[in-house]
């Protein structure tokens, strides 16, 4: 006999059986179940019997490794019931999952004033997802996996028991209107009116948690706030626990720009699902691209959720299952197909300052993606993407100064990403002095946008014009890109 979790619980092995003594009588119906349905999934989960038997739970089969887990998760469910809370299938579930993890049934919860019980993780995933979010050792956690594996409710948990602890002034959520195309402004409405749809899901959450009426007193007191992604540029959040929603949606700028907010005092929790991509081309999200080339940066942890973490209906999880499997058909097709040749580099356009508009056109992604596609008719293309910003002297300015320490601002703007980075990089054109020297030059303002976007593209491409040799090289491919631009040698005027 050896005692387990208790001095009143006991669990005694014998030959193909093991009996729990629950210790408390009252406890084994609560242990069993209505109608025995919580023994019923031990049943299922590992492949043994199981009975309630006056004040034990008595386990019988013939894998003694099977055994053991159940009784395992028996004792996980007894000490549960013990401590007051009740125990509901999602419970046994959990413990399920724990103990066939190899983990600690009795994981830490996280305590909110009010609640009478603490908000415990239901999987061994969410438990280290607490872990991270909780340790001080990460100011930045990225939980990724399908949906309904609690990622949001976890991270407002954790931002909400921070709140109310004093550790941060407002908890900050964020989540992308990819329906709306982060244009908002024509919605009717105030901005929470216009946002809140897509936050529905993390207001269901601090409702839950807080209550209707505390929720809308830390609303009104700016304790909690709403900050769509249109409306993130320029702000530095400090003192702040950040919740970034449903990040597959972002951009790789967006995400870029949403990084970068983090002050001091400040904590973020980037969730998301990279197989939900909503974005008319799944290459372009933020979140894939941030996890590949963030993961050895010190300071942030990836968390990945599978399938075994969704803890709603237990069908979910075969759902998910079902089209992991359709996923990987189609990445491994049956017979080899033909892929056509990419019409250019994957070139992400944003425009900041609206003047370009008279210029380049509203739609400055199809300007950018136009004079890109000419120059990878003169590359091996690789998937490579970049990312290219038509914006002020300002903003040119202070990257000149912030990344070269030179305060002025210039034509163009480059930025090499390391090899390793699965981008070549970003790219920025400053309007006021480019739209000067087109002026002294005699030249239309988007020939010469289309030049200097070609120029910062080659200059990703690793060349370069210090030499006098490599100079000549780079101005004969940039002649020789733009004359299928119909755009005249740029350099006969040049001064």
């Amino acid at each position: 006999m050896r005692r387990r979790k208790s001095d009143e619980m006991t669990m005694t092995r014998g030959d193909d059986q093991i009996r729990v003594h629950v210790g408390n009588e009252g406890l084994s119906p609560l242990i069993a179940g209505p109608a025995h349905r919580n023994l019923a999934l031990v049943e299922d989960a590992f492949g043994v019997a199981a009975r309630a038997q006056g004040g034990d739970i008595v386990l019988s089969g013939a894998d003694p490794v099977a055994l053991e887990q159940a009784g395992e998760a028996i004792c996980g469910l007894i000490t549960r019931a013990g401590s007051g809370e009740g125990l509901s299938l999602a419970d046994v579930r959990a413990a399920i999952s724990f103990v066939r993890a190899g983990a600690n049934v009795s994981a830490n919860a996280i305590s909110l004033p009010g609640r009478r019980s603490g908000i415990k993780p239901r999987t061994p995933t969410q438990a280290l997802y607490l872990e991270a979010l909780t340790s001080g050792d990460n100011d930045l956690v990225f939980g990724v996996g399908p949906a309904g594996t609690g990622k949001t409710y976890l991270a407002v948990a954790v931002g909400v028991g921070m709140l109310l602890e004093g550790r941060v002034a407002k908890v900050v959520v964020t989540r992308p209107a990819v329906e709306a195309g982060e244009r908002l402004g024509f919605l009717p409405g105030d901005l929470e009116e216009k946002v809140d749809p897509y936050l529905q899901p993390i207001w269901d959450a601090f409702k839950a948690l807080l209550g209707a009426a505390q929720l809308e007193r830390r609303k009104a007191a700016g304790e909690i706030e709403v900050a769509p992604l249109a409306f993130m540029r320029g702000r530095t959040l400090s003192d702040a626990f950040v919740i970034v929603d449903e990040a597959q949606n972002t951009t790789r700028m967006q995400m870029k720009m949403l990084l970068t907010r983090l002050g001091e005092g400040s904590r973020m929790a980037v969730n998301g699902d990279p197989s939900q991509v909503d974005l008319p081309r799944s290459s372009d999200s933020g979140l894939a691209h941030a996890l590949a080339i963030l993961r050895k940066v010190r300071g942030l942890q990836i968390v990945t959720f599978s399938r075994q973490d969704v803890v709603r209906h237990p069908l979910v999880g075969r759902i998910v299952e079902a089209y992991e499997a359709q996923d990987r058909a189609v990445e491994e097709p049956a017979t080899p197909v033909q892929v056509p040749k990419s019409q250019g580099f994957d070139v992400e356009a944003q425009m900041d300052d609206p003047r370009w508009i008279a210029a380049l056109g509203a739609d400055v992604q199809a300007f950018a993606g136009a004079v890109t596609a000419q120059v990878d008719e003169f590359f091996e293309h690789r998937g490579e993407g970049f990312a290219a910003l038509f914006t002020s002297d300002e903003a040119v300015k202070a990257l000149n100064a912030q990344w070269r320490g030179q305060d002025k601002a210039t034509n163009v703007l480059a930025f090499p990403a390391p090899d390793t980075a699965g981008t070549l990089g970003d790219i920025a054109l400053a309007y006021e002095t480019c739209a000067k020297e087109a002026a002294e030059q005699g030249k239309s303002l988007k020939d010469h946008a289309t030049h200097l976007l070609v120029h910062g593209l080659l200059h990703l491409l690793g060349y370069d014009h210090a030499a006098d040799d490599d100079a000549a090289e780079m101005e004969g491919l940039e002649k020789d890109i733009l004359a299928r631009l119909s755009i005249a040698n740029p350099y006969v005027h040049h001064v």
